[in-house]
């Protein structure tokens, strides 16, 4: 077995390797040795028992964190042994004294029979200058000097101890942190690529369904009624490699926070908010028809979070509808009430034979129905995902927010209000955009 170096030992082994070394020099010179004068010198029966005691109250001291209970009855079985002999104890007694704060430094099982012996020999030292007042008082400083060494071991333990506890409290809150980060981020991650990826079926599935369409217009065959047959091969390949381009964008971008890059990188895109509804719409249903978006009453300014928040659930869901109701028709409505953002997207069922009839969650709940749920209930709200009665699917959500009076003009990056239902919104799009837009009241109705 290989020896380790002494560069190699940890502090604390060292230091009971000087200490064990320290008590072995200390008692060499109590050993009777055969060339001290006459009068001094031993037998050799009396030599070797001599350098038994020494070794017995030294060498086991390399130990004595381990084993602090076995160290400190060697030490005190040398000094009785040495006084019992009549023999020097001055040595042996040392030893005792680095035993009894080992025992309470290092003892978890026996540290609190170390504090009351601790006691008791401060006791018994007071008791001894109390008793011998006009005598030597000397006589109890063994006594307070061993009660001093448990007593300070003790206090080493509990030092110790709350230290650990301080760093295991700092470690816990530095990992519940980065677990939050982390959830944070996988979160951000699965709303960018399960909307893109679903984004980039479903226009991979119309080019697929034009294509197929194409091979048999010379025939008999009916056209397909949906929307997605009738798509341009090459604008659904376009389609796909933009958004493919916006999915890298996306991911560059968290890749980046997690990199801790500076903030003003050009490179990075700005945090999405509602007033990105549009492209969103445009994007995720670009050979599907059209979504209708709707927004009930007068827009009010919400903090970044919330913006986030609502945002990347309307994603989830409209990628979910995307993924399992594929060329279905979709509806978005944002309800500006007293306090809270009410959310609700809905889907009629698929009218593309072999597909679900809604886009349903797994169980109690996918990936990203308990996604969109963590996000609602981030800030104080609430999210339900349920089938309706015609077969399609609906997502409703609540996001509480500051209650203030709305402002004349919408906050940058929130859906502006605008005139009654019976007027032109202010930003509805061309007649060519995927998205139908209308901005109604609070009073008003659907």
């Amino acid at each position: 077995m290989r020896v380790p170096r002494w560069s190699e030992l940890a502090v604390p082994r060292r230091v009971d390797l000087l200490i064990a070394a320290g008590l072995l020099v200390w008692g060499l010179p109590d050993v009777p040795w055969w060339w001290e004068p006459p009068g001094h010198a031993g037998s050799a029966l009396n030599v070797l028992g001599s350098l038994a005691l020494t070794f017995a109250m030294s060498v086991p001291f390399c130990w004595r964190r381990s084993f602090p209970l076995p160290v400190l009855g060697a030490a005190a079985g040398v000094l009785a042994i040495r006084g019992a002999l009549s023999r020097d104890e001055i040595s042996a007694f040392a030893a005792v004294l680095v035993a009894a704060y080992g025992l309470g430094a290092y003892g978890s099982t026996t540290r609190r029979y170390a504090r009351w012996l601790g006691w008791l020999s401060l006791i018994v030292a007071v008791g001894l200058v109390s008793t011998h007042y006009h005598d030597d008082r000397l006589s109890a400083v063994p006594s307070a000097l061993l009660g001093a060494a448990f007593v300070l071991g003790d206090a080493a333990s509990a030092r110790r101890g709350e230290t650990r506890a301080r760093r295991g409290e700092s470690a816990a809150a530095v990992e519940a942190a980065h677990q939050a980060e982390r959830t944070r981020i996988a979160r951000e991650l699965h709303d960018v690529v399960a909307h893109q990826l679903s984004a980039i079926a479903v226009q991979a599935g119309a080019a697929r369904l034009a294509d197929a369409a194409q091979r048999v217009s010379g025939s008999a065959a009916q056209p397909a009624s949906s929307s997605a047959v009738q798509q341009n091969p090459a604008e659904v390949l376009k389609a796909i490699e933009q958004l493919s381009r916006e999915a890298l964008t996306e991911l560059n971008h968290l890749l980046g926070a997690l990199r801790r890059e500076p903030e003003a990188d050009p490179d990075r895109r700005p945090t999405p908010t509602l007033g990105d509804l549009g492209a969103l719409l445009d994007t995720s249903t670009a050979a599907d028809p059209p979504v209708n978006l709707v927004i009930e009453g007068p827009a009010h300014p919400l903090s970044p979070g919330v913006e986030l928040s609502a945002y990347r659930i309307i994603q989830e869901a409209l990628a979910n509808a995307a993924r399992h109701a594929p060329a279905a028709r979709m509806n978005v409505t944002l309800r500006y009430g007293a306090g809270e953002l009410s959310i609700e997207v809905t889907n009629e069922a698929s009218p593309l034979p072999g597909l679900p009839s809604a886009a349903r969650p797994a169980g109690p709940g996918g990936r990203g129905i308990r996604g969109m749920r963590e996000r609602a209930e981030l800030y104080g709200g609430h999210l339900q995902a349920s089938t309706r009665a015609d077969g399609g699917f609906a997502v409703t959500g609540v996001i509480p927010y500051d209650g203030s009076a709305p402002s004349g003009s919408a906050p940058s990056g929130s859906a502006p209000s605008g005139p009654a239902p019976d007027g032109p919104a202010p930003d509805s799009p061309a007649p060519g955009d995927r998205a139908s837009r209308a901005i109604i009241p609070a009073s008003g109705s659907r």
